[in-house]
């Protein structure tokens, strides 16, 4: 099997000597083609949306020797099926190697007038979408693609195409390697598996946690008119409101592991704040405090009789009372130091 490259500027020219009837030519195959017509007819429909390129149709004609011709020519009906089947995996081959074909009007016609059987492939140039066929490298693309369908079922190539073929399907296949190689990734220890397993368990767990603190919360609302009637709703459930500077009313819980929750209603759960009633919490002042619970109640530090802190300055200490404008000289006459 052999496939050797042509090119024509004359559409109706290659379409008439492909089907020529003195050479037994007929259609085995066509693309966005009418094959009842004659080749008239499929000319002009072709010439009609065609762009004027200067190369307006590839011609490729597949041959086979005289041994694969009589082996061909011995099957029912000439080895037409076993020919399809044959030039449909060329032409996928010559589109996986850039020039596809996919797009493009195409025909394929069977000569036999000779002792080597012979196919015609006519390609246009201008696709069905306007665009041009691109036919860069199409030479040795399609001398590669025969030798690689003929290795597949076992027909004769051209020994220089069948060697680089191979070459060519080595190099591949090492280069296919070489990239599974660096993008492998060594398998995960049984501790990374665990703890993936856990992060997605928690995503699930507070997925599921917001849903129903959503669910109780809008019931809540809707069940119960006046804001002391919501909030010992809420208490029922474990739930209380708070206030944050930056997320707004927030619901406090615990969880079952004992850990304290706080959600923004808004901004974390997507509840609806219109359905919320008017809570004074709103307007209470927020107040900062570090490692506790936003429900606890803020102390404030007490004072002594004389409305200083309950703490003191070290250095007030130290003089009894009196400010000393160095600290080191009162600290080394107290401690017996020579001064």
């Amino acid at each position: 099997m052999n496939a050797r490259v042509g090119k024509s500027s004359d559409i109706s020219h290659s379409l008439g000597y492909a089907q020529n009837r003195d050479k037994d030519g007929g259609i085995l195959l066509a693309n966005f083609t009418d094959i009842a017509a004659s080749p008239e007819e499929q000319a002009r429909d072709w010439m009609a949306t065609a762009n004027d390129y200067k190369t307006r149709c590839y011609t490729i004609i597949i041959s086979f020797t005289p041994t694969e011709t009589s082996m061909l020519r011995s099957m029912p009906d000439n080895g037409r099926d076993k020919i399809r089947t044959i030039i449909r995996d060329f032409l996928d081959e010559l589109s996986e190697r850039g020039n596809d074909l996919t797009e493009c009007p195409y025909i394929v016609a069977r000569h036999d007038n000779t002792d080597n059987e012979h196919y015609h492939i006519v390609i246009r140039t201008t696709d069905i979408n306007g665009k041009r066929f691109s036919d860069k490298f199409i030479n040795k693309n399609a001398n590669r693609a025969a030798a690689c369908i003929a290795l597949k079922y076992g027909l004769e190539a051209p020994p220089k195409a069948a060697e680089r073929e191979k070459a060519h399907q080595e190099a591949e296949g090492q280069r296919r390697k070489e990239k599974a190689k660096r993008h492998h990734k060594p398998s995960a220890s049984q501790s990374e598996i665990d703890e993936k397993m856990r992060r997605k368990r928690a995503v699930e767990e507070a997925a599921k946690r917001k849903s129903m603190l959503k669910y109780v919360i809008e019931k809540a609302a809707k069940d119960n008119g006046s804001t002391d009637a919501f909030i010992a709703a809420l208490a029922a459930e474990g739930i209380t409101l708070t206030r944050d500077e930056k997320k707004g009313i927030c619901a406090v819980m615990t969880d079952s592991g004992g850990k304290s929750r706080k959600y923004s209603l808004a901004k974390d759960l997507g509840i609806d704040m219109a359905l919320i009633p008017n809570l004074s919490i709103q307007d209470k002042p927020v107040v900062k405090t570090q490692k506790s619970s936003p429900l606890k109640s803020i102390h404030q530090p007490r004072l002594n009789v004389d409305g200083c802190g309950s703490s003191r300055n070290a250095e007030h200490e130290i003089n009894d009372g009196r400010n000393s404008d160095n600290s080191d000289e009162e600290w080394k006459r107290r401690n017996g130091h020579k001064m």
